[in-house]
């Protein structure tokens, strides 16, 4: 049998390597430590990067819905605004006045009886089409929309129709029931 104990001295050099193994250890042990905090790191960065993209994916939708509702709702006010007949304009003031808000329905309201009564005079009538329609500014509860109307208004005294290209920029609301109603309508020039 042998003994493992020896009355030999522990030369300098042992001893000395015994202290460094635990600081080597302890080394080793916070390598994975830092690997792990920067994976911690890299992967909150990465959900906080994903959540500004899914943010701005979000406010492009939305945008994009409210510019298709406001344009649709614009190709339809256009036709409803320019479209008139004495023989009908009671019909027509409601028509307007449930798709217009803020000024234009203040406005249209005060100047509908003097507007009656010059249509009505002249036998005035009018149809109109939207040629050409397109968003000029959106918000997600305001757009800019740019109309290109083909009128054609005829009235007692001109016994043919006139046609005219006209150019508007409506201004349209989202309300808080969903709704778009325009809030104005402007020459292009004066809507800048």
């Amino acid at each position: 049998m042998t003994d493992l104990r020896t009355d030999d001295p522990i030369p300098d050099e042992k001893l000395d390597e015994t202290p460094e193994e635990p600081a080597v250890q302890a080394r080793a042990r916070r390598r994975p430590s830092a690997v792990v905090s920067a994976l911690a790191l890299a992967l909150i960065a990465a959900i906080a990067c994903a959540g500004v993209f899914a943010y701005q994916l979000e406010h492009r939708r939305s945008l994009d819905t409210s510019r298709a509702e406001a344009v649709d709702t614009a190709r339809t006010f256009a036709i409803t605004l320019f479209t008139y007949s004495a023989d009908t304009f009671d019909t027509y003031v409601d028509d307007v006045l449930s798709g217009a808000t803020g000024s234009l329905a203040d406005t249209f309201t005060e100047t509908s009886s003097d507007l009656q009564a010059t249509l009505v005079e002249a036998g005035a009538t009018s149809t109109a089409q939207v040629l050409d329609i397109a968003a000029k500014s959106t918000a997600v509860d305001r757009v800019e929309v740019l109309v290109i109307i083909d009128q054609t208004a005829s009235n007692a005294t001109v016994t043919e129709p006139r046609q005219a290209v006209n150019a508007v920029v409506m201004t349209l609301e989202k309300q808080e029931d969903g709704r778009w109603l325009t809030s104005d309508v402007a020459n292009p020039s004066s809507a800048q």
